[in-house]
């Protein structure tokens, strides 16, 4: 059937991620180029043939010509033979008196046609030439009645529409596709809906759209351009505010009279929406991979994870992310912020145990000239630079109680004022706190403010340790040796089964990133691209209860284990004790604090000094 040759052929496009383009033409010479020029199918349409003869398009309705007499031969001979694969659509006068429609569908079908279309229209007329044209006989009615019967036959019924009324109609007689219609030709000062700009015109096809999809949901919906669509450009803008399958270009196509102009033209139109397209899904594309791609795990606590980010990620609300260090959770924030409605605004990270005390109000809040001994300029603080978009407040269980007190003004009153300065500045942000302190036992001791705790977890988030759910260890390590081949720009390297099994028994105190680089070392050590158990760190062989002797740890450049790096400190510089007490216990910093006998917030002075930031 013609219908389904048609329907299949554009839901395919659609499928592709391409939009449908149609071309209105009436002669060989436009259907060529235009076709040339990317268009998907052709609309045969008298008003271009009378035109090409000196007369207007009303001439389609006068019975100085009689339209489906005019176009038929022409169509069939110029432009059907031209097409190749590309469906061509005939438009036929509904109200021609002189034909009866089943035996003018008929022949149209039987001569190879694919559909037909509803002109010339009584729609493209208003005022006092609608109402003659309506007494004597020409009725939108009546089209509706003639693609009623053309579907009947099996042709595609391709239908322009004016109104939601008439949008409604068609969709009830069983019409394949409507073309919404502004009846306005470009460059036309007329305002029939008073469209004037692109956003008026999306406004009223997508009003027409609503009707239509009540009628008959899942029809093909394009627009006409004209009026104020007169550029690709406008296009595009009308394409993403309406979502329409696609549109149809008929004068806006033949405005310049030339061969080379036409393609050019129907190509640039094409492109651009072909462009939009690829943007959208790049843009997409970008998003899940800021997402949760980097977030791995099939077990049920990583099932319940993912579930409860998708919820809470469009909820503007504040979120606190508790858990071990090295159990990803800024992975989750950056997931709940590139799946928001803030997603394309700014996203803040703030590392608050990182940032001296002295500095951090400044950093967070900004200031002014002059505010304090080194203020040489104006400063924007954190904060601010955050409006709009999100802010992550890492390690907030390290903050003073002093800070603590400024933070809960700005949270709940949505505005700060900079250091050394009286003006108080308005901001719009979402905050989102992290830290693997217990925030509960911090305000039981007078270490962290109540208020502020329960300010700051409207929504708990906890991300699970590794041990929590060992059976994703395959996974992960699948995605860390793809990940890593393409840092090293080499082959993902396998892994041993000894090494293998090592793994997955290992306790894993520092979670997955003591996985990620545990994989890493070896990925480096070893040889042919496979990972045998002794290309593990140490720590992972002693568990195992495989480790071979060798040469002593400070020979083989490999970091001691926690017990032995106690004792050895003594003999290795600054640097080298605080690299050691890191290695040790996987990277956790409160643990190499402890170690080392200093406290967290002194380990990340030492660590930024010595330029300490891998982990």
């Amino acid at each position: 059937m013609k219908s389904e040759q048609v329907r299949m052929l554009f839901q395919e496009r659609l499928n592709a991620g391409d939009k449908l383009t149609g071309a209105a033409v009436g002669s060989g010479m436009a259907s060529h180029h235009l076709l040339a020029g990317g268009a998907d199918f052709l609309l045969i349409a008298t008003g271009g043939r009378f035109r090409t003869a000196g007369v207007s398009s009303l001439g389609s309705f006068l019975p100085m010509g009689n339209a489906n007499d005019m176009i038929f031969e022409p169509a069939r001979r110029e432009i059907l033979t031209r097409a190749g694969d590309k469906p061509v659509i005939i438009g036929f006068c509904p109200t021609d008196p002189t034909h009866d429609w089943r035996a003018l569908l008929e022949k149209a079908r039987d001569a190879g046609f694919h559909g037909v279309n509803n002109y010339p229209s009584i729609g493209f007329y208003d005022g006092p030439i609608r109402q003659a044209l309506e007494k004597a006989g020409f009725s939108y009615e009546k089209e509706v009645e003639f693609l009623a019967e053309a579907a009947r036959l099996g042709l595609f019924t391709f239908a322009f529409v004016y109104s939601e009324e008439e949008a409604g109609m068609m969709a009830q007689a069983g019409v394949d596709a409507v073309c919404a219609n502004l009846n306005l030709p470009v460059g036309s000062d007329t305002t029939a809906f008073g469209c004037t700009t692109p956003e008026d015109a999306a406004f009223s096809f997508n009003r027409m759209f609503r009707a239509a999809e009540k009628g008959r949901p899942g029809l093909f919906r394009m627009f006409y351009v004209a009026g104020p669509i007169s550029t690709p450009e406008n296009l595009d803008k009308v394409m993403q505010e309406t979502g329409a399958d696609g549109y149809m270009g008929g004068s806006v196509f033949e405005r310049l009279p030339s061969a080379a102009a036409m393609e050019e033209i129907a190509g640039q139109y094409k492109k651009l929406i072909h462009l939009s397209h690829e943007n959208k899904e790049l843009r997409r594309e970008l998003q899940r991979k800021k997402g949760f791609d980097e977030i791995v795990g099939q077990s049920s606590v990583m099932q319940d994870l993912y579930e409860v980010v998708s919820k809470v990620a469009d909820k503007d609300v504040n979120v606190l992310i508790t858990g071990e260090s090295g159990t990803g959770k800024e992975l989750v924030v950056k997931a709940i912020h590139y799946n928001s409605a803030r997603r394309n605004q700014p996203f803040i990270k703030v590392n608050c145990a990182a940032i001296p005390e002295a500095l951090l109000e400044s950093e967070l809040f900004g200031h002014t000239k002059g505010a304090f001994t080194g203020a040489m300029e104006d400063r924007i603080g954190l904060f601010q630079l955050a409006d709009k978009g999100t802010i992550f407040l890492d390690e907030i269980g390290e903050l003073s109680m002093g800070t603590q007190a400024k933070l809960l003004r700005v949270i709940q009153q949505r505005e700060l004022t900079r250091v050394g300065s009286d003006r108080v500045v308005k901001l719009d942000f979402r905050l989102i706190a992290a830290t693997n302190v217990d925030l509960q036992e911090s305000v039981l001791r007078g270490k962290f403010r109540e208020d502020l705790y329960y300010r700051l977890n409207v929504v708990s988030i906890r991300t699970p340790a590794l041990r929590d759910h060992m059976s994703d260890i395959p996974l992960l390590i699948t995605f860390f040796l793809r990940r890593i081949a393409a840092k090293f720009e080499q082959p993902p390297c396998r892994v041993a089964a000894e090494a293998l099994d090592a793994l997955q028994r290992y306790s894993w105190p520092g979670n997955v990133r003591e996985l990620e680089h545990a994989l890493e070392s070896a990925s480096v050590l070893c040889s042919d691209f496979l990972i045998r158990l002794k290309h593990l760190p140490l720590a992972i062989q002693d568990a195992a209860g495989a480790r071979a002797p060798g040469p002593s740890p400070r020979e083989s450049g490999r970091f001691l284990p926690s017990s032995e790096a106690k004792t050895a400190m003594p003999d290795l510089d600054e640097r080298e004790k605080i690299l050691s007490a890191l290695a040790s216990c996987g990277w956790r910093r409160e643990q190499a604090a402890k170690i080392l006998g200093v406290s967290r917030k002194t380990l990340y002075n030492k660590m930024r000094k010595y330029n300490i930031t891998t982990g």
